[in-house]
């Protein structure tokens, strides 16, 4: 095995910090004590706005907490699973989460909406208020709360933050705390229509109407806005791209101001309406898919960097390497498969070259037990393959 081959492990490894742990306990760290004095303000905050409901709307309030905590948890299974390479530590993804549903949306979204909400009815009228407030206000208001939270991010961890993928995985995080707290607003507040006397039916139609609107909602807005942070800023993984930052940056907040004026913007017309929708929708799922395109070639070079000394050694091939850096290499290698017992052992060769790319991470290269133990399992997948019957 060469040196060069080795120092270029070491150099990913180093650039990436990937297997670097996470310590959320910071007392000299100035950012540490703004996230828990901005998050415990939110915590206040939503307690003010909730605890008074408790009472006659506490089953209302009870059942969609409930359904919050179930797609909460959903969709953050989702996010992990396609965090693809080493993925981020479980500190760090709870603490993206909870600046998004505390301190993002109680302690700024929501006062400031109120406050550019009333501006708006002083300096246009109520009707247009109305009208335009949410596509006007929210998208720059909440998309600026939520997006200090990968600032903060990247300066509680500064060497787990680097690439525009983990602005991308973060931000989602950001986002879903976000759009769980705002879930359960809207929830509790069509619960809360007509005095209450209909809590079921109200609460219902809300929680229906946020389960569709989720498909594209917080997490893609701010996993869009946070990558283009990290463009924007720029970090030892990633060099400044400023026109590819800026872009994500204002697409996200372009994609949110339409979605809230949709109806304004079709005049009522419901056909039109549904029109706007689905552009919104493909253009905004369009942008989230460039954007990992974007990111995918600087994530496959440090992959590819980190186990080139695997194929020296022969545990693993450069098809293997190839398939276990990019979805689509992945298919295209299972694909290739003489039959279906080869298609499925291949597919298991490249998980096993996912989890050692993680165990030689969290080793920093070094041949750990983890390492040795997933070397194994990968020559063991190899050799069933070759004793299988021809």
């Amino acid at each position: 095995m060469s040196a060069d081959v080795l120092d270029a492990r070491s150099a990913a490894l180093e650039t990436t910090a990937w297997g670097e742990r996470f310590h959320f306990f910071q007392p000299r760290n100035v950012v540490f004590w703004m996230f828990l004095w901005l998050c415990g303000t939110g915590v206040v905050k939503g307690w003010q706005m909730f605890s008074p409901l408790s009472g006659y709307f506490g089953r209302a309030l009870l059942i969609a907490s409930v359904v919050g905590v179930i797609s909460a948890a959903v969709w953050g299974w989702w996010f992990r699973h396609v965090d693809r390479y080493e993925r981020q530590p479980v500190a760090l993804v709870i603490t993206a989460f909870v600046w998004g549903a505390t301190a993002a949306t109680f302690a700024i979204a929501v006062p400031a909406n109120t406050a550019v909400g009333s501006l708006y009815g002083k300096l246009f009228g109520q009707v247009w208020a109305q009208d335009w407030h949410a596509g006007l206000s929210a998208p720059f208001v909440e998309e600026t709360a939520k997006g200090i939270g990968i600032v903060v991010l990247l300066a509680l961890a500064p060497r787990l933050v680097r690439t525009p993928t983990d602005g991308l995985l973060l931000g989602a995080f950001i986002g879903l705390g976000f759009q769980t707290s705002e879930d359960l607003l809207y929830s509790v507040s069509g619960a809360t229509q007509g005095f209450g006397a209909h809590q079921t039916d109200g609460l219902l139609g809300s929680i229906a109407t946020r389960t569709y609107s989720d498909i594209i909602s917080h997490p893609l807005f701010t996993a869009l806005f946070c990558a283009g942070i990290i463009y924007l800023i720029g970090t030892p993984a990633q060099p400044r791209r400023i026109v590819r930052g800026l872009a994500l940056v204002v697409i996200p907040v372009v994609v949110h101001g339409v979605w809230d004026s949709m109806i304004a913007i079709a005049g009522g017309s419901g056909a039109i309406v549904f029109v706007i929708m689905a552009g919104d929708v493909i253009f905004g799922l369009t942008a989230l898919w460039i954007a990992f395109v974007w990111a995918h070639p600087r994530e496959a070079h440090f992959v590819r960097d980190v186990l080139a000394p695997e194929v020296d050694t022969g545990v693993l091939t450069d098809a293997e390497v190839t398939a276990a850096a990019g979805w689509r290499q992945q298919r295209q290698y299972i694909k290739a498969g003489t039959d279906r017992a080869d298609r499925k052992r291949r597919r298991h060769i490249v998980r096993a070259a996912l989890d050692l790319l993680a165990d030689l991470a969290s080793g920093k290269g070094h041949d750990t037990d983890d390492v040795l133990d997933t070397r194994a399992e990968i020559t063991r997948l190899r050799s069933v393959g070759a004793q299988a019957p021809s």
